[in-house]
């Protein structure tokens, strides 16, 4: 039977930033990067270039990302966690996001979390915390007290390595399918414009 862990007892749990009005500009002025629900997505952030800038200045920055932080939408009915792995000091995210960071010596792998949560029972878990409004959320005092499955640290070893092969096997799938999408959307132009 694998043992199951508070997640407050094996990780920290906080908030991104809080914002006043609107969380995005398209000004580079502040130099800060900005990660929003929406930019969300099961698997991992390496390259920040690519996201809006936030609109606060630089001195009231109190919440910045670091290499490892496990991103969590609160808000909405998506549930896809993110790892952040960029290398920059200055991103932040929205306080409608959780930032989850497995503690030292809390026997628990943050790729671990990251599967968990991407899981089908990591979606019941959250699912069942979410509450029922007219914009579904996850209060944070409701996660921190979830009970997390935690395997040994060999099992959570094993577990990442079948996790990150499906992963890769479902980027090829995908590419696959768009390949022949445009191999059907091809041939079928070509024998229309033939005609």
């Amino acid at each position: 039977m694998v043992a199951k862990k508070i997640l407050s007892h094996i990780a920290d749990v906080s908030l991104g930033q809080t914002f006043r009005e609107r969380a995005e500009t398209d000004s580079p002025e502040s130099g800060i990067r900005l990660i929003q629900i929406k930019d969300i997505r099961e698997g991992e952030l390496n390259d920040i270039d690519s996201l809006p800038f936030a609109d606060i200045e630089p001195s009231k920055l109190k919440v910045k990302l670091q290499a490892g932080d496990l991103l969590l939408p609160l808000r909405g009915t998506r549930t896809e966690a993110m790892m952040f792995n960029g290398v920059s000091d200055n991103v932040t995210t929205t306080n409608q996001v959780a930032i989850i960071r497995p503690r030292q010596g809390g026997g628990v792998k943050l790729e671990y979390l990251h599967w968990f949560f991407n899981s089908a029972k990591g979606n019941v878990l959250l699912e069942s915390i979410r509450t029922s409004a007219s914009i579904p959320n996850i209060s944070v005092k409701n996660l921190i007290e979830i009970s997390v499955p935690v395997p040994s640290l060999e099992k959570q070893e094993r577990i990442i390595d079948i996790y990150h092969n499906w992963c890769a096997q479902r980027i090829t799938l995908r590419e696959l399918i768009a390949n022949g999408e445009s191999m059907v959307a091809s041939a079928a132009h070509e024998m229309l414009d033939g005609d």
